[in-house]
């Protein structure tokens, strides 16, 4: 179902071309080169007119499946992984055609970072009685009021990259355009749909405007709470995105999150919520204990749900272990930036407090083997602080003499340049002069 994706559209029909007998594009009223471009690459287009109803069009193109079974991609999805393994899995179950596969979606940057993942219904057969209901964030189903519930398995084999998240992506595209009108006509028309309202908070979190977020997000947080239906987890995490960003009472965000906690008590992303604010509000050693239990229901399977923390594990080590090193509490603190310094990714911030900080305690714990890759990349990352490169260097002085010293001092310049104008260096310039006793 697409609609102007030049952009996008071409990487989507190839990443399906290997595994899919058929690829079916059905247009809404495309005014770029997303119709020629699916012609190229072999799909079989039809078009079916925008009638502000996401679930009516993506029922259209289920209408022009030949196939036996199914599977949806959006034009900024690509499918990841072995399309061929899932299909030869592809079988009749004992609910046939009541059953479906969800595959693991992944949001993720334009530069590739992943932002979230969870799994969704993608794989199903081709019957007419499954399809989609819902004008907007349309939910598939068995169809009609006494339809049987279907039996949806996950597999792991076969994913989807989504790039519509993208923040810069997602204004520029202005992919609220049609969404956001339909999901306000929504909540209008149902006041008590907690999940539109959520919905309608997202998009509006998504576009930066906070003052309609916040008043939503609460609205859908207190009906899902009280209600005991609907995303809670996800409505917690939002609307106390929400409040941080416009930097609310602390007491009251926590309040959010520790309300969320009540109903999911093994939801990573609410203990992360919690140990960050109790962080703010001076209370080190529960924020601690919040955010060790993050990582620990990180590391369960879980039930499929999105969780935020999935890619971002190293950021909860990150935070520890600056926590533990406030707390002088220094082996913990040291294991956490060890974590931290193996997931990182290089584009991010932070690098040189890290850096300076898992140096200082390699040498005070004496984890000698792993210290000149610490110092390796320290003198690598600019802005970094150099004193504990030359209060190691100075204990090789002591311990091996000036010969490896300056050894350790003349290869270090060549990498790192900046070093000539650091006091520190100055202050140990003779160790490269030859004559020096």
């Amino acid at each position: 179902m697409v609609k102007d994706e030049e952009e996008f559209l071409e990487d989507a029909l190839r990443s399906a071309q290997d595994f899919c007998d058929e690829m079916v594009v059905v247009d809404t009223g495309s005014t770029d080169r997303t119709v020629e471009i699916a012609h190229d690459m072999g799909a079989r287009v039809s078009h079916f007119p925008w009638c502000n109803d996401f679930s009516a069009a993506r029922n259209e193109t289920l209408k022009h499946a030949r196939g036996q079974w199914i599977a949806i991609l959006d034009a900024d999805e690509r499918f990841q992984g072995d399309g061929q393994a899932l299909k030869a899995r592809l079988k009749p179950g004992p609910q046939h055609p009541f059953e479906a596969v969800m595959l693991n979606v992944t949001n993720t940057r334009l530069d590739g970072s992943p932002i979230s993942s969870f799994y969704s219904v993608r794989v199903f057969p081709n019957d007419p009685r499954l399809g989609y209901s819902g004008r907007v964030h349309n939910r598939f189903g068995a169809l009609g009021d006494d339809a049987p519930k279907v039996a949806c398995t996950q597999y792991a084999g076969l994913g989807i990259i989504h790039l519509g998240y993208d923040p810069e992506l997602y204004i520029a595209r202005q992919k609220a355009a049609r969404s956001l009108p339909l999901i306000e006509a929504t909540v209008r028309e149902e006041p008590h749909n907690h999940l539109q309202r959520f919905y309608l908070g997202r998009e509006y979190l998504l576009l930066g405007r906070m003052e309609d977020a916040i008043p939503t997000l609460v609205l859908a947080y207190k009906g899902i709470l009280a209600s005991g239906h609907g995303p809670l987890a996800d409505a917690a995490t939002h609307l106390a995105q929400a409040l941080l960003h416009v930097n609310a009472p602390n007491v009251e965000i926590l309040k959010v999150t520790e309300g969320a906690l009540m109903k999911h008590p093994r939801h990573p992303d609410l203990w992360w919520d919690k140990g960050r604010i109790q962080i703010r509000l001076g209370q080190y050693i529960e924020a601690a204990d919040a955010l060790e239990k993050s990582l620990a229901y990180l590391a369960e399977k879980g039930d499929g749900q999105q969780i935020r923390l999935r890619h971002r594990q190293w950021e909860v080590s990150e935070v520890l272990g600056s926590l533990y090193w406030d707390l002088k509490s220094y082996p913990k603190a040291y294991a956490h930036y060890q974590r931290a310094f193996n997931g990182k990714p290089a584009d991010t911030s932070g690098w040189e407090n890290l850096l300076h900080h898992l140096c200082a305690l390699a040498i005070e714990l004496g984890h000698n083997d792993a210290l000149p890759d610490y110092l390796e990349r320290l003198l690598r990352t600019d802005k970094a602080p150099l004193g504990m490169f030359f209060f190691h260097l100075d204990q090789v002085y002591q311990h091996d003499g000036k010969q490896a010293a300056s050894d350790m001092l003349s290869d270090a310049l060549k990498r790192c340049p900046r070093m000539v104008s650091d006091p520190e260096f100055i202050a140990r310039r003779h160790l490269l002069e030859p004559n020096h006793v």
